[in-house]
């Protein structure tokens, strides 16, 4: 996306340059053909920049559609692909889109009304938990004993 503006402000830079060095009499090109040239490239510049714009809306629009796409097609398939592993010095926590893990040291964990939040990356992502979600109770049982027994509760 960065690309394309750079591309654009260059093929703008190049019009505005050409059609100066076209449209301003200068004393060395007054009588020569090289007006007419500059002026033609800067023209040819702004049909340049004028495609770049149109196609960066429409590969935005297209990959905004495959994303949507394939977000509609994970849900379709199964909407219950979600695993927790607990190993002695990280917790990966896996959904159908990403795989997080994190060590230990770097997650947190707290109870809000019958919740479970674990915090990890140094609370910059979230993780929200009920008994309701796991198959079992001893599940849910086993990952508050992990985090009670490596991680920190916090406040």
């Amino acid at each position: 996306m960065e690309k394309s503006f750079n591309d654009i402000k260059k093929a703008l830079i190049y019009a505005i340059l050409f059609l100066s060095l076209g449209f301003f009499p200068i004393k060395g090109f007054v009588g020569s053909p090289f007006p007419y040239i500059f002026k033609y490239a800067g023209f040819l510049y702004i049909g340049y920049a004028f495609i770049l714009v149109y196609q960066y809306f429409t590969t935005k629009t297209k990959t905004y559609k495959l994303i949507d796409e394939n977000i509609n097609d994970l849900k379709k398939r199964d909407l219950n692909m979600h695993s927790i592993t607990l190993k002695q010095n990280i917790i990966t926590i896996e959904n159908p889109l990403n795989t997080i893990s994190s060590v230990w040291e770097k997650t947190n964990y707290k109870f809000i009304h019958k919740r479970l939040i674990i915090s990890t990356l140094n609370n910059t992502l979230h993780f929200i938990f009920t008994s309701s979600q796991f198959k079992n109770d001893d599940d849910y049982q086993t990952l508050i004993n992990c985090l009670q027994q490596y991680s920190k509760q916090k406040d």
